[in-house]
Order: structure tokens, then C-alpha cells, then sequence
């Protein structure tokens, strides 16, 4: 059955919300700013678009903002589109076009990708993939990528401080090992994915102390794979992750 998403619920865009004040009040920029006295409140400064206009309104205002700028029509598209490969288990076809974990990965890559073009070249995306031995959930070594898109932060001083948005775009029917049937998994996890592709791009036109990174992780139905090669991949480069 088609699933219905003719109307985003309120709670989405709530969760969207938080995500942006989050972000915003622990990366302003402050190349922006106009000098004023060193208190805890100075830090909560203005984002300045890649255009170059200055803003210097309240963080609260900064965050309301960016909120309007969340595109229901964008997010209800992208959903339908990950639905659209059938199913995105891991374990899934990796070399057809239009079905399965692979169609989708290449998807999303290719939107970072787009993404990225409007950030003034601050926005690397990258496929970090790496083959899963045989496992509980996966029979025969898989290979497995994260599609992970970095806004590199503009302040020296800050731009090593790292925050992570992510969500898993893997799915799962009754079975993590059933690769054929339909998994279309809408709300587990397009809408997370989608948040966090949704974010990328509104946040992409502007520029923040630290780096943040949006990552979209495969393997999560099968143990939270993706993710956990991503986690032992930074703590290799020994990432300042807060």
C-alpha cells in the first residue's frame, strides 16, 4: 500500500526545530559581528549568508528563520523518493538504477552533491564505504556507505569542534536479511534521512564557527553498522566531537 504523506505532521517540523536551535546556539559565526563586551551572550552571534549580508538578529530570530526556510513540499518529494526504490535494506541490489540500497546511496549522494554546490565551496561530500564481514544479519560480506557531507566551520580557533546530524537510510521488512521484499520504510528512516538532507541544504548558504557534518548511515538494521564504522573512523583521526 501506498503510504500516505499528504501532510506533514506538526511534530516533524518541531523535531526539525530543535535540531536548527541546537546547531545554531553551539556554531554561530561571528565574523559578522560587531565588537561588543565578552560575556556568554556575545557568543550567540549573528550567521552571515555566502551572499554576505551581515545578520545581526537574536539567535531566537536566526533559528526562526532558517525554520521558514524548511520546505514541506522538499521533504514530502524526498520521502516519496527513497520509497520509491522499493526497499533499501543493506543487503539490497548495490548495482541496480532504480531498486534497492544502491540506487538509493548514488541518490543521495547526488543531492549532498547539489547541496554542497550552494555553500561557496565549504561543503565536501564524500561515500565512506568499507565491506562488513559475515555477521549475525549479514550472511556474506557486505559492502556498506555512509553518505557524509562536511560544512567546514569558518572559525579558526573553532573549525576542529565537530557536530554530527545524522540518520540511517537503510530499511527493513519483517526480516534485516530479506533483500527482495518491499521495505519502504517511510518513517524508518526516510524521515529521518530527510531531516537530515533538509537541514544540509538551508544550512549549507550560511557560515558557523564549527564544522558540522550530515551524515546519512546504512546498516543500521543490521546493527548499527554504518554508524559504528563512522564512529571508530573518528575516533582514528581523533575528531573533537561535542
Amino acid at each position: 500500500m501506498k503510504p500516505s504523506l499528504r501532510r506533514t505532521p506538526p511534530f516533524f517540523f518541531a523535531s526539525l526545530s530543535i535540531g536548527f536551535a541546537t546547531l545554531v546556539l553551539i556554531t554561530p559565526s561571528t565574523t559578522a559581528q560587531s565588537p561588543r563586551p565578552a560575556t556568554t551572550t556575545a557568543r550567540s552571534s549573528a550567521l552571515m549568508p555566502t551572499r554576505g549580508r551581515a545578520i545581526t538578529s537574536t539567535p531566537q530570530k536566526e533559528i526562526a528563520r532558517l525554520v521558514r526556510e524548511i520546505s514541506a513540499r522538499n521533504i514530502e518529494k524526498t520521502i516519496h523518493k527513497l520509497v520509491s526504490f522499493g526497499t533499501r535494506n543493506t543487503l539490497s541490489a548495490q548495482d541496480d538504477p532504480n531498486r534497492g540500497i544502491g540506487a538509493a546511496r548514488d541518490w543521495l549522494f547526488s543531492e549532498f552533491s547539489r547541496v554542497a554546490d550552494q555553500s561557496g565551496g565549504r561543503m565536501t561530500v564524500e561515500k565512506q564505504s568499507f565491506e562488513q564481514p559475515k555477521a549475525a544479519r549479514v550472511p556474506t560480506p557486505t559492502m556498506i556507505t555512509n553518505i557524509v557531507a562536511t560544512l567546514k566551520g569558518t572559525q579558526s580557533e573553532s573549525a576542529a569542534r565537530t557536530y554530527i546530524v545524522s540518520g540511517h537510510y537503510d530499511s527493513m521488512c519483517t526480516s534485516p536479511t530479506d533483500a527482495v521484499c518491499d521495505a519502504p520504510g517511510a518513517n524508518d528512516d526516510a524521515s529521518g534521512t530527510v531531516a537530515v538532507l533538509e537541514m544540509a541544504r538551508v544550512m549549507a548558504r550560511y557560515k558557523f564557527d564549527a564544522t558540522i557534518i550530515f551524515m546519512a548511515v546504512a546498516g543500521e538494521e543490521q546493527g548499527l553498522l554504518g554508524s559504528t564504522y563512522a564512529a571508530e573512523q573518528a575516533k582514528v583521526r581523533a575528531m573533537d566531537i561535542e
